[in-house]
C-alpha cells in the first residue's frame, strides 16, 4: 500500500536509498555512443545526483528543475560549469515509484543508456538488490490550488487532492494510435503493473529528420516503438493496450519527480512533452501559496516489496490502442 493513495492513514515514512549498486550499459538513444552507468546508495537528504566520470572535477548535477535545459525530446540537466546529463526521465520515473529520495549516479558518457525504452530494466534490478530505509523523514509536495500552464492546445493542469493522479489524453489523427487516454494512480504496484514497461515511440516520418538533426543516433526497433501511419513497425508489436499513452504517463512520472519528491494532487493533461512538462513544475514552483510542503505518512516496510515483474503473460502483442 502506497503513501500516496492513504495520505491519512500512516505515519513516520522515511527516506529511501538502495541497498546496493546495480550496473547498466547501452547506447544512447540520441548520441547513439556506448555508455556504462552504476546507480548507487547515497546518505540521506543527498537527492537524485549524477557523476560524469568521463570528466574529472565539476562533474556532479543534481536532478531538480533548476537544472534543466533545453528538453524537447528528452529530459536534460547541468551544472553550473556546463556538464550535462540527457534522456533521465524513464530512469527518474523508476526511483520515483520505488519512493528511492536518495542515489548517486555514475555515468561514463553524456547521455543514459536507452535499454529498452521504458523503465522496466531499471525497475528489475531496483528490486532484485532491494531499498534501505533510512533514518530521515521523507517529504512530499502538496498543491493547495488550481494551477494550469498551456501550450497552444497542449495543456497540463493540477487540483488539490490527497492522492497522487495523472490522468493523460493524447491525440493523433490518422495514424494506429488516435485519441487515447489513460487515468493513473501513481504508486509502485501501479507503475510496476501498468507503466513500466511502456516503451518510447516515434514516428517513421520524423526519424531521418531527427538524424539529419544530430538526434536518434542510437535508436532501433530495440528500444523504441517506431510507427508508419497506421502500422507498428517492431515486429512483435506492442507489450499492451494503450502502451503510447502509457508511456506519455511514465514521462509525466519521470519528469515531476524534478521536484525532488512527491507531489501530491490531480493532475489532468493533454498531450504533455518534457518541455511542457517542466514548464507546468516551474509554475508549481513559482509562487509559494501554490503549495505546501510536509511530512510523508506511511508504515510501509519496502524490504517486503515483491517482484510483480515476474509473471505470466506480463506482455501481448496488440496493435489497435485507439
Amino acid at each position: 500500500m502506497n503513501f500516496i493513495n492513504n495520505l491519512s492513514i500512516y505515519k513516520n515514512f522515511k527516506q529511501h536509498t538502495l541497498n546496493k549498486k546495480i550496473y547498466f550499459s547501452g547506447v544512447g538513444v540520441h548520441n547513439g555512443r556506448a555508455v556504462s552507468m552504476s546507480v548507487e546508495p547515497a546518505k540521506i537528504n543527498t537527492g537524485i545526483v549524477f557523476k560524469r566520470t568521463d570528466i574529472p572535477n565539476k562533474n556532479t548535477i543534481k536532478a531538480v528543475i533548476d537544472n534543466t535545459f533545453d528538453s524537447s525530446l528528452c529530459t536534460k540537466i547541468k551544472n553550473k560549469h556546463g556538464v550535462t546529463i540527457s534522456t533521465i526521465e524513464h530512469l527518474m520515473a523508476a526511483l520515483s515509484a520505488l519512493s528511492i529520495d536518495n542515489a548517486l549516479i555514475k555515468i561514463n558518457n553524456s547521455e543514459l543508456p536507452a535499454l529498452d525504452g521504458s523503465s522496466y530494466e531499471y525497475i528489475k534490478k531496483m528490486i532484485k538488490v532491494g531499498i534501505n530505509i533510512q533514518n530521515a523523514s521523507k517529504s512530499y509536495i502538496k498543491v493547495l490550488k488550481k494551477i494550469r500552464v498551456n501550450d497552444g492546445r497542449r495543456y497540463i493542469a493540477i487540483s488539490p487532492s490527497s492522492k497522487s493522479i495523472i490522468n493523460v489524453s493524447i491525440d493523433y489523427p490518422e495514424t494506429i494510435i488516435g485519441s487515447s487516454k489513460f487515468y493513473y494512480s501513481h504508486s509502485r504496484d501501479n507503475f510496476i503493473n501498468y507503466l513500466s514497461e511502456a516503451r518510447t515511440y516515434a514516428f517513421l516520418e520524423d526519424v531521418e529528420k531527427m538524424r539529419t538533426a544530430g538526434l536518434a543516433m542510437g535508436g532501433n526497433l530495440n528500444n523504441a516503438l517506431v510507427v508508419d501511419k497506421f502500422k507498428v513497425l517492431n515486429p512483435e508489436g506492442l507489450r499492451f493496450e494503450k502502451e503510447f499513452v502509457k508511456h506519455k504517463t511514465l514521462d509525466c512520472v519521470g519528469d515531476f519527480y524534478l521536484l525532488g519528491m512527491q507531489l501530491i494532487g490531480e493532475v489532468e493533461c493533454f498531450a504533455p512533452g518534457h518541455k511542457l512538462n517542466q514548464m507546468f513544475i516551474k509554475e508549481i514552483l513559482k509562487d509559494k501559496n501554490n503549495y505546501t510542503i510536509e511530512k510523508a505518512l506511511i508504515s510501509e516496510n519496502p524490504k517486503n516489496i515483491y517482484n510483480v515483474l515476474d509473471k505470466t503473460g506480463s506482455t501481448h502483442n496488440i496493435t489497435n490502442v485507439a
